[in-house]
């Protein structure tokens, strides 16, 4: 290896990186102390959250909430969720074929009449 190599790649690595002192602002996930190593600490989750559990495997119907931010929700529409799940009125629907036991989200939004819209983001966790 030439020696242009050996001091190209550390420095080129460095950039990618962004060890280099040139991020425009601070790292998207604060990281603190967790005994030896150095952890990430979990970013709160949004205030628009729906949680629900239930059996691997089992269909779900999660009831939506009538309001959000004290505006009622004439409407949700979903933009990102898992295979075979949808929205009915007020209700997240979800059929799970194959689905792993852990932690599933899917995004909605929420329209209002009379406010901009908002999203709702819904949390199943599935125990094995």
């Amino acid at each position: 290896m030439t020696l242009l190599r050996r001091l190209f790649l550390p420095v080129l690595a460095a950039g990618l990186l962004g060890v280099t002192g040139s991020e425009a602002g601070p790292p998207s996930t604060a990281f603190e102390p967790g005994g030896n190593a150095w952890v990430a600490s979990a970013p709160s989750p949004p205030p628009d959250t729906v949680r629900a559990s239930a059996d691997a495997g089992t269909p779900l119907i999660l009831p939506l909430p009538k309001s959000l931010n004290e505006h009622p929700v004439a409407r949700y529409t979903l933009l990102r969720g898992p295979a075979l799940s949808g929205v009915a009125g007020r209700s997240f629907t979800w059929i799970p074929e194959g689905a792993a036991p852990g932690i599933h989200r899917a995004l909605l939004r929420a329209e209002f009449g009379d406010a901009p819209p908002d999203t709702l983001v819904v949390q199943i966790r599935f125990r094995p």
